[in-house]
C-alpha cells in the first residue's frame, strides 16, 4: 500500500538480509529508499543504491550531502550495517574487535553525527538503530558483538534525551536472531585448539540452530515501515521469537545469579 506521505529514508547495509528486507519493503509501501553499499555494484532494486563506507566519514558526508542535494532532506535514517563474530573474549584477534567494534558503533555514531545538523535544522527526522538482543543481554562467545550493541544502546538512550527538542526521535530495534545465511557477514575465530574447546564449538552449533529457526528478514522490516509512520516512538522494541523475547523479560526481572545459570544452562557452559 502506498503512503500517502513518502519520506526520504537511507538504509546502511542493504546488500543482504535485514537492510536489504528493509529497503525492499518500505520502497513498496511508497517512501525514496537509498540504500547503501559499499560497492555500486547492485542492480535490479526497486530502491536507489548509494555507495557508503560506515567507517569513513568523507564517504558519509558526501552520501548524506548528494542525498539532500537530491531530495532536499532526509526524514529517517536506519542503521542498520553490522558484522557478528564468535570467538572466546581472551582469544579474539584485536583486527576483528577492531573491525566488529569500528562497524557496528562507529557506524552508528558517525553516520548520525553526519545527519544530525540537517535533522534539526529541518526540525524533525527519526533515527533508528538495529541493535540486537545481545544488546540487552551479554551471550556467551560473543562478547565482542554484545559489547558493541551495548554500545550502541547506550549511545541511543543518551542521544533521546539530547534531541528530543528538535523534534528528533531515536530509538533502537532489537533483533532476535534471523534466518539468514549463517556465514554472511560474521566473523568467527574458533581454533581446535583453543583453551575454550569443545565448548565454544558446542556454543556456535546452538547458535547456527537459532539462526535456522529463527524470523524472517521481513518481520524486521515490517516493525521499521509501523516506526517510520509512528508519531511517538519509544525507546526500544524487540523482535524476535517467543523465547527469545522471554529471555529479555526474564533478565529483567530474575535475580541475576539465577539468570545467568539459566544462560549457561542454555548454551551447555560447565559451571
Amino acid at each position: 500500500m502506498k503512503n500517502p506521505q513518502p519520506m526520504v529514508i537511507l538504509v546502511t547495509g542493504a546488500t543482504g538480509g535485514i537492510g536489504h528486507s528493509i529497503a525492499t519493503h518500505l520502497s513498496h509501501c511508497g517512501h525514496k529508499v537509498y540504500g547503501s553499499s559499499r560497492n555500486l555494484n547492485q542492480n535490479g532494486q526497486v530502491f536507489s543504491w548509494v555507495q557508503l563506507d560506515v567507517n569513513d566519514r568523507l564517504s558519509i558526508k558526501k552520501t548524506i550531502t548528494d542525498i539532500i542535494d537530491r531530495e532536499g532532506k532526509i526524514d529517517v535514517l536506519v542503521n542498520n550495517a553490522g558484522i557478528g563474530m564468535i570467538s572466546s573474549f581472551e582469544e579474539a584477534p584485536e583486527s576483528n574487535i577492531k573491525t566488529v567494534m569500528e562497524t557496528n558503533f562507529g557506524g552508528v555514531l558517525r553516520l548520525s553525527q553526519a545527519v544530525l545538523p540537517h535533522m534539526r535544522a529541518q526540525r524533525s527526522g527519526k533515527i533508528i538503530n538495529i541493535s540486537s538482543i545481545a544488546g540487552l543481554m551479554g551471550l556467551p562467545y560473543r562478547s565482542i558483538y554484545s559489547a558493541s550493541k551495548f554500545a550502541v544502546e547506550g549511545l541511543t538512550e543518551s542521544l533521546r534525551t539530547e534531541v528530543a527538542k528538535f523534534n528528533i526521535q531515536v530509538c533502537t530495534v532489537q533483533p532476535g536472531s534471523i534466518r539468514t545465511d549463517i556465514t554472511s557477514n560474521r566473523v568467527s575465530h574458533i581454533p581446535a585448539d583453543s583453551h575454550y574447546q569443545p565448548e565454544i564449538s558446542v556454543a556456535e552449533k546452538i547458535i547456527n540452530t537459532e539462526v535456522g529457526t529463527g524470523i524472517e528478514a521481513i518481520d524486521v522490516a515490517l516493525l521499521i515501515e509501523k516506526l517510520v509512520n509512528q508519531s511517538k516512538l519509544q525507546s526500544k522494541y524487540v523482535v524476535a521469537r517467543p523465547f527469545q523475547k522471554l529471555g529479555t523479560s526474564l533478565k529483567r526481572y530474575l535475580p541475576r545469579k539465577m539468570f545467568e545459570k539459566l544462560m549457561m544452562n542454555r548454551y551447555s557452559l560447565k559451571q
